[in-house]
């Protein structure tokens, strides 16, 4: 399967925006009505991208994008539109006409999952960009996507909030982002696996990164992971996680941003 990248150049429109531009009209300003894709708008510019051979239904939508069931040839895939508007779902048909944006942000979400799975962690594999669109691997079986973590009872939860302690540590250390929305709704869940998605509102951590915004994020983020673990009994300090986390990586320029960071003893687990 051989995927398609569109690189973002903000100077040149894309085959995307200039499909965009025919819809807006004469249209000028700020605000402007903006229709939303149906269906069969989303089929004919996969195709015509080459990003899939056929689209088959919408199966979710978020605050960004919309996600469908596409093929590639014989092989289900995830199509996922961003959309061109930056308002409330009760107010999608007006609000910033933005597809520069909505395609930064795809464009961030194809990197940042193809950075994660060279890393190891688990993740959907990117397969191609263009404009606004993404594609990447099915995680499900047949055409049935993987659940989201939440809705599963686990038979072995310490050993799955492990798992997924151990890929944000790779996130983090490795790939130096923090995913900015983790949580049991982010998470699917299959083949006895969490594997991230969801990750268009992931913040860089990098030497011009403002750490305190880093380590909120990062704070939030486990704590919502520890609140759905919270139904199995498993109990963990989150402060104590986010410290393992920062002692494991912080740009050499910010390690001074707070006044010290804790020694940890040596005993017991990595996140307990």
């Amino acid at each position: 399967m051989t995927g398609v990248v569109e690189k973002l150049n903000p100077k040149k429109p894309s085959a995307l925006s200039m499909k965009r531009d025919t819809q807006r009209g004469t249209q000028r300003g700020w605000t402007v009505e903006i229709k939303e894709l149906t269906l069969s708008e989303v089929k004919e510019d996969a195709i015509r991208f080459a990003l899939a051979t056929d689209v088959a239904y919408q199966i979710n939508a978020g605050k960004e994008a919309s996600i469908y069931i596409a093929f590639y040839k014989d092989h289900p895939i995830i199509l996922k539109a961003f959309r061109f508007w930056q308002t409330s779902q009760a107010k999608k048909s007006k609000g910033f006409f933005a597809p520069g944006r909505m395609q930064v942000l795809a464009a961030k979400e194809y990197d940042l999952l193809l950075a994660c799975f060279k890393a190891g962690m688990h993740v959907p594999t990117p397969i191609g960009r263009v404009g606004n669109y993404l594609t990447q691997r099915f995680i499900g079986d047949g055409l049935k996507p993987a659940p989201q973590l939440r809705t599963v009872d686990l038979e072995d939860p310490e050993t799955v909030l492990d798992q997924i302690l151990d890929d944000y540590l790779i996130m983090y250390r490795d790939v130096q982002y923090v995913h900015g929305d983790l949580s049991a709704y982010n998470i699917l869940w299959w083949k006895d696996t969490p594997w991230f998605i969801d990750m268009p509102q992931a913040y860089n951590v990098n030497p011009w990164s403002d750490m305190k915004q880093v380590e909120s994020l990062l704070r939030r983020d486990i704590a919502n992971v520890l609140r759905y673990f919270k139904k199995y009994g498993i109990s963990r300090n989150p402060d104590y996680i986010v410290q393992v986390f920062l002692s494991e990586y912080l740009p050499a320029n910010l390690r001074n941003y707070t006044e010290e960071l804790p020694s940890f003893p040596q005993e017991g687990g990595l996140y307990e």
